[in-house]
């Protein structure tokens, strides 16, 4: 009786799940005036806010002109084909 929960709740769990994509992470860089701009030369995209902070900290010791934030992109949800399967054949 309780392996036919487990495999049942296990199935639905696995059914209902979403599968996300990595973040990527980019550097917006400010003027002194607080427009955005570009700056050629530098790297603004990158896969982990770890290695992220770490080039905001290490272009502000450099350009000390401008001023550096975080923007993270939202993930793309991927649902579970399976499950998509299972609708079309209930119909």
């Amino acid at each position: 009786m309780t392996g036919f929960f487990v495999i049942t709740l296990g199935t639905l769990w696995y059914c209902t799940r979403c599968f996300v994509d990595p973040n990527q992470y980019k550097v917006i860089i400010y003027d002194i005036l607080g427009n955005q701009v570009n700056v050629d030369g530098l790297r603004t995209s990158f896969n982990t806010l770890k290695v992220t902070n770490s080039f905001i900290s290490e272009y502000q010791t450099r350009f000390s002109q401008y001023s550096f934030s975080v923007a993270s992109e939202m993930p793309v949800i991927k649902r579970n084909k399976l499950l998509e399967n299972l609708k079309k054949i209930q119909r």
